[in-house]
């Protein structure tokens, strides 16, 4: 097996504020269950995030600190690719009510006309 190439800046940029976007999600109902903080940490590693933003990650999901905003500024740039992630968070997970709620809230955050259908 051969290693994979170091990600490139901008792309470990992009998965950090999805990572943190995510955070957004999966605590939209005041709690996270541990399928959904071993997904999230585990998409989060497959993003070849760094292992300081991985230590955050768990302070994160674990409620010991406030949530970092991402920055939608950059995720607007790849909203429609931001969605589809999202969305397919919220299947793997079998997400409730209160965070489907909010990809309508994303949908408009991100300048998105209506939420992109899934592939």
């Amino acid at each position: 097996m051969g290693t994979q190439p170091p990600l490139s800046v901008a792309t470990r940029n992009y998965g950090l504020e999805l990572v943190k976007l995510f955070l957004q999600v999966v605590w939209a109902d005041h709690e996270v269950t541990a399928p959904e903080a071993e997904r999230l940490k585990q998409y989060a590693r497959n993003l070849g995030l760094h292992p300081e933003h991985l230590e955050e990650l768990d302070t994160y999901l674990a409620g010991q600190a406030p949530l970092p905003p991402p920055n939608l500024a950059l995720l607007r740039d790849h909203r429609v690719e931001v969605l589809k992630s999202v969305r397919r968070l919220l299947q793997e997970l079998n997400i409730g009510e209160d965070e489907t709620e909010i990809l309508g809230e994303l949908s408009a955050l991100l300048g998105a006309s209506s939420f992109p259908p899934v592939r």
